[in-house]
Order: structure tokens, then C-alpha cells, then sequence
């Protein structure tokens, strides 16, 4: 009993660190159509992101930027700067610390949705796209997405980029990696992703792809 108990125990570790697997949330790991887009978690920083803009507005790029709540609220212009770009969120929580996939109750549903009402003051419109911390997902949080109808999504490609930089090298191996409907995951607050970017683009490019976004959310 014991070793079943362990293994069970294992399994839901397991699929909760994993948002591609869908086993507690259905997420969006690509997009419906042959376009690729770019997300960058954690933001906004205040050094990095308005870095990141400037390639992505030099390259004539939208991307989806996933934003913390207590970095909009205290860099408030330069997530206002990523709306006006065109450019899409969608919430990351209001904290984003490590013991995410361990809240419960108000003090979860607290955390994700304080940081989608950032976001919706912002824009005047209901902002449903989420991600969570760290991919993590566990019946918990899947109730709290379901309760406010949100829209998760996960991504195709994982480029690691906050546990090894993204020199010359790796991003070739990365682009390799990228087909047609990828959604690739990145961090703006890791200084090499951002000096990165440019030659990102222009591979991806080069393979004939082009830049997308998803579909403006609305609830259903």
C-alpha cells in the first residue's frame, strides 16, 4: 500500500510540473495556424523588457508577454508600453514564488486573479490568458482557471534559457527545434535571452516561418 501510495504521490508531482501533459488543465501549446509565437515570463523588468521591445519593434515582431502582478504594479508604464505596442498578455500570478503549487483557496485564487485584474484595468477588457508559474498545475489550480473560465497557455518549445544562456550555439539548436504553430517559451529578465532575440528572429525567419500571435481572448 505504501509503495502505491508513493507511486500515486510521484504521478501527481510529476503532472503537475508538467503543463504538456493536460492532465489536470487543458492548455494551449500551439497556435492554430502556421505561425510562431514568442512569450516572455516574469515581467516587466525594469532593464530588460524595454530592451526587448526595442527588438521586437526593430524587427516588426508581436509577441505575448506574461506578467507578474507586483512587477505591473510597479513598473505600471512599461506594461502600458507593451499594450500600445500591440503586443499580448496574459496574467502569471501576483507573486510567482515557489510555493505557488502548494496555495489553496482564497489565498490561490487570490494570487492568479489579482494579477488578471491588473491586467484588465489596463486594457478595459477581461484579460483570460494565463500561465502558470513554473508550468505547475494540480486540481487546485485547475479550479480556480475553470471557476474564472481562464484561458491556460503552456508552449511547444522550452529553451531553458534561465539555467543555460543563450549563446550563438544554442540558439541555432533552438531554432531547429521551432516548426510551423510553435509557442516558445523565454524569460526577458535573463540578460543573454535579450541580447539573444535578434538572432532568434532572424533564424526563424530564414526557415521561411513568420510571427504570430493568439486569438484575441474572449470568454466563452
Amino acid at each position: 500500500m505504501c509503495v502505491l501510495l508513493g507511486m500515486f504521490m510521484s504521478l501527481m508531482f510529476g503532472m503537475s510540473m508538467m503543463i504538456r501533459a493536460d492532465f489536470f488543465v487543458s492548455a494551449i501549446h500551439r497556435l492554430p495556424n502556421d505561425a510562431v509565437m514568442l512569450t516572455f515570463d516574469d515581467g516587466p523588468h525594469p532593464a530588460n523588457t524595454p530592451l526587448v521591445l526595442d527588438v521586437l519593434q526593430e524587427k516588426g515582431v508581436k509577441a505575448m508577454f506574461f506578467l507578474i502582478g507586483k512587477n505591473i504594479q510597479a513598473y505600471p508604464e512599461i506594461t502600458q508600453r507593451i499594450i500600445d505596442e500591440g503586443h499580448a498578455i496574459g496574467g502569471h500570478t501576483y507573486a510567482h514564488n515557489h510555493g505557488f503549487g502548494f496555495k489553496l483557496g482564497k489565498n490561490l485564487s487570490r494570487d492568479i486573479m489579482k494579477a488578471q485584474r491588473y491586467l484588465s484595468d489596463l486594457t478595459g477588457e477581461e484579460e483570460l490568458y494565463f500561465r502558470p508559474p513554473f508550468g505547475v498545475t494540480n486540481p487546485s489550480i485547475a479550479q480556480v482557471i475553470n471557476e474564472n473560465k481562464l484561458k491556460t497557455v503552456g508552449w511547444s518549445v522550452r529553451t531553458y534559457d534561465t539555467a543555460v544562456a543563450l549563446n550563438d550555439d544554442r540558439v541555432k539548436q533552438l531554432v531547429g527545434r521551432i516548426d510551423n504553430g510553435a509557442i516558445v517559451l523565454l524569460h526577458e529578465r535573463v540578460d543573454a535571452t535579450c541580447e539573444a532575440l535578434p538572432l532568434l528572429i532572424d533564424g526563424v525567419r530564414e526557415k521561411g516561418m513568420k510571427f504570430g500571435l493568439l486569438p484575441k481572448n474572449k470568454k466563452e
